[in-house]
């Protein structure tokens, strides 16, 4: 297991139990997580998580021939999965059987998937890289990286910006009026950049400072990017996960490194 790369695996853990289990996959476009939750009583038995990958596709790859928690028998796999060719369609404008015509606004000639959101009214109609999809379980329920976002909506406030971090990129979501106003990912190694794309967001998006500020994933209070996010706004709140999950595996750990991963239970 490499330096940046964490497994914790609840040792009372029994494998011959995995069929009453979730595994759970966050595939981002630099790191690659999994968590295995057990369906009935929702304890979370195992979580890893990689950051800082050069190649995701091969760590990916690599972990499904190497790690035998991830050939067990699982009730369901889901896999949220990192893709800049993705857009959202309301209900009213959506037509199934036509995805060929919102294939030319994808800038993509992979496969065309869709999901469905009901509480929301939308499509999110996107593609995926073939060579990701090889690497997983053929009974695997794709998603875009915006779901397990898009999934905590009725979390958060009427007017709020939800931003989940990796060690070098973001995922933002902002939500106003209960809707879906914006969503996108950035990549961003250093504060100066995350400063500049959040500078762009503000701009763009007409946001004042009393706007709460949810933030999950890898960020810690007074690093460089929660002190840039204080520069700017005055609610900021640490997002812990949302569903009923409960391990004493994330006793001793930063609850909210992992909420973007486990939200992707509550994605139908």
């Amino acid at each position: 297991m490499s330096n940046n790369s964490l497994l914790l695996v609840d040792p009372n853990f029994n494998t011959d139990a995995s069929a009453n289990c979730h595994l759970l996959l966050k595939i981002t476009n630099d790191s690659f997580s999994y968590a295995v939750v057990s369906k009935d009583t929702e304890e979370i038995n195992i979580i890893f998580d990689k950051q800082g990958c050069e190649d995701v596709q091969k760590d990916l790859k690599s972990a499904f021939e190497t790690d035998n928690y991830l050939s067990l028998n699982y009730a369901t796999i889901k896999a949220a999965i990192h893709t800049s060719n993705f857009i959202f369609i309301p209900d009213e404008w959506f037509d199934d059987e036509n995805l060929a015509v919102y294939a030319q606004y994808l800038g993509s000639e992979a496969k065309v998937y869709t999901k469905h959101n009901k509480a929301l009214g939308f499509n999110t109609v996107f593609c995926l890289n073939d060579e990701v999809k090889t690497h997983l379980p053929e009974k695997t329920d794709l998603f875009p990286q915006s779901e397990p976002l898009v999934a905590l909506f009725s979390h958060l406030a009427d007017e709020a910006l939800l931003i989940d971090f990796t060690a070098i990129s973001f995922n933002v979501l902002y939500t106003k009026d209960k809707k879906v106003v914006f969503q996108n990912h950035y990549e961003s190694e250093t504060a100066e950049e995350f400063n500049y794309f959040l500078l762009l967001m503000i701009e763009q998006l007409g946001l004042n400072d009393s706007i709460p500020v949810y933030i999950q994933g890898i960020i810690n209070e007074d690093d460089e990017h929660y002190n840039c996010l204080l520069k700017y706004f005055n609610q900021l709140y640490f997002f812990f996960p949302a569903g009923k999950q409960h391990s004493e595996l994330l006793a001793d750990m930063p609850k909210h490194y992992f909420s973007g991963l486990l939200a992707l239970d509550l994605c139908e």
